[in-house]
């Protein structure tokens, strides 16, 4: 009797032993029936990241209650608790559903009021009109002729469309760039360890986790640091939250 019950706390050690083991699970990511490629996944105990490949398979090691945090641009962010029953299959099949299409609210009124255009050769006719009406000044120059066209007005119109056309240019000729490279182009490392209280190694982590919110987009279109800024510490509290309950 004794020995059987030796025997029994030694199978019982081993096996919660294997169960606190780490090993390389595999699963595949779906929305639907399509495979998505180029998801992330993180296991947020350990801060291992993975990708999911062109068929939408991924591997990734992990352990009985790791949390795996399934990050996406065009689907909704999902978290998985791991359990035994999941290691033992190894054949995780995670589906993803699309984000909502965000719509710009639009006001509708119910009466329709006729704004009526004014153009630039109405507002030339009106100009031309009080002129006639007003006393000229002999031997002085304004630019114009009488009952004529304005050239220096003209001129200045002529001058702002080459420059309207320059800055169009200008803004086509610009490259795009990437959310993290602008983000490192613009805070160095003090800022995340120091003003947003991170730890090095959760700055790739946290950027990954900030660069699938929509508003990343924008934050690299408008370049502005204060905005950024302000982004950054909002998404900190977020991610700090989700960390913790991990934990």
């Amino acid at each position: 009797m004794k020995q059987n019950l030796l025997l029994l706390s030694f199978l019982f050690s081993a096996y919660f032993g294997f169960s606190q083991t780490e090993k390389l699970i595999h699963g595949k990511v779906l929305s639907g029936e399509l495979s998505l490629k180029d998801i992330d996944i993180v296991n947020m105990n350990s801060k291992i990241t993975t990708s999911t490949d062109s068929n939408g398979n991924f591997s990734i090691l992990a352990k009985v209650d790791d949390a795996l945090f399934i990050l996406s641009k065009e689907h909704t962010d999902i978290k998985i608790k791991l359990t035994q029953k999941e290691l033992d299959k190894n054949n995780l099949i995670i589906p993803l559903e699309k984000k909502p299409i965000e719509l710009e609210e639009v006001e509708i009124n119910n009466k329709i009021k006729v704004r009526p255009i004014i153009t630039q050769a109405d507002l030339d006719a009106i100009k031309l009109a009080k002129q006639a009406s007003q006393p000229k000044v002999l031997n002085v120059y304004t630019g114009e002729i009488e009952n004529g066209i304005d050239f220096i007005r003209l001129g200045k119109d002529f001058i702002g469309l080459f420059k309207n056309k320059d800055k169009i240019k200008t803004k086509k000729s610009l490259p795009s760039i990437e959310f993290k490279d602008y983000i490192h182009a613009t805070f160095n490392e003090d800022f995340f360890t120091k003003k947003l209280k991170l730890n090095p190694d959760e700055i790739e982590l946290f950027l990954s986790f900030c660069e699938v919110d929509s508003k990343a987009k924008t934050i690299v279109e408008h370049k502005d640091e204060f905005e950024t800024m302000d982004f950054l510490i909002s998404k900190k509290e977020d991610f700090k939250k989700l960390n913790s309950s991990n934990k």
